[in-house]
């Protein structure tokens, strides 16, 4: 999907409405949902490639220039809808968000395209396969069966609490606390001993390694052995939240990529998103940020 930002200055209220006036100043066009998790990948220097659905639209051409742009390759099918777009409305100065506007039409790909995804992905071989469910239509459960069945890289997933029965026996899934809630049915509260019940039934159910994230109070890992893990966040100022879960999962997914113990790439994953939500608007998270200035050093040093 499109993430379109309009920024302007608010200067009186609407006499017709009570509304605020946005007076324009500047629009930007970003990769959003999954495409920003793309993004960030791409920003850690790692190979990456997004597959989903894209209109044969100005806004679909949009995007491709925008991977092009942020070295991403791409697998875009164009099923006949338009592309998603979210169109967010800034006040400049506050740093306030006015109004969204979203464009979209969701319904499940057709099962015709399924084959041509799995086979695109067994040529490609990955090590790592993320899935940021947004329940547009993308992730179906025969897309998912046919995934663990075919593809032997591990699967992380950024649920969508109403496409929960298709998770089952991947490597990670990694809810925040709303979506943990709603896949319970319960009001799970953000104390170690509720998120800790929480997360070990989820391991029950999903057969998977388990990362809640909790806002403020950083992320809890439950392995599939039962080890449990709170991780403190490391944010000190919160600027915007938007994208912070598709950057956690995008260094989480970097990390392991790269051999990293789970336990330490969760830790490194908290760090990330950590940094982003200090940036406004759906912002990605650079190598040198996540690392610190010494990484160009120890790239020259170790990999000359």
């Amino acid at each position: 999907m499109l993430d379109k930002y309009t920024y302007g200055t608010v200067d009186r209220i609407n006499p017709e409405a009570p509304v605020p006036i946005l007076n324009v100043s500047y629009e930007k066009n970003t990769l959003g949902g999954a495409g920003n998790v793309a993004k960030n990948i791409s920003s850690l220097n790692e190979k990456i490639c997004l597959f989903g659905i894209c209109g044969h639209d100005q806004f679909g051409n949009k995007i491709k220039e925008l991977c092009n742009e942020n070295n991403i390759n791409y697998y875009l099918i164009d099923d006949g809808r338009p592309t998603i777009i979210k169109h967010r409305f800034v006040a400049l100065g506050y740093n306030q968000q006015l109004l969204r506007v979203d464009y979209e039409k969701k319904h499940p790909i057709h099962n015709e395209y399924i084959p041509h995804i799995i086979k695109k992905l067994i040529e490609m071989d990955p090590k790592i396969i993320v899935i940021s469910d947004y329940a547009k239509g993308f992730i179906t459960k025969k897309l998912m069966d046919n995934l663990k069945k075919n593809c032997s890289g591990k699967i992380l997933v950024d649920p969508k609490p109403s496409n929960a029965n298709f998770y089952k026996n991947v490597y990670l899934v990694k809810p925040n606390l709303k979506e943990t809630s709603e896949i319970l049915n319960k009001n799970v509260k953000n104390n170690d001993e509720e998120v800790e019940k929480a997360g070990l039934k989820l391991v029950e159910i999903f057969n998977s390694n388990i990362v809640i994230t909790r806002s403020h109070k950083g992320s809890t890992l439950i392995t599939q052995e039962g080890d449990i893990y709170h991780i403190p966040t490391m944010a000190k100022e919160v600027h915007d939240v938007s994208g912070a879960g598709d950057t956690y999962i995008a260094v989480l997914s970097y990390a392991l990529n790269n051999n990293y113990p789970l336990k330490e790439a969760v830790e490194l994953a908290n760090k990330g998103s950590s940094i982003v939500v200090g940036k406004l608007g759906t912002a990605s998270i650079t190598i040198e940020e996540l690392f610190g200035r010494w990484y160009n050093d120890y790239q020259m040093y170790f990999f000359r």
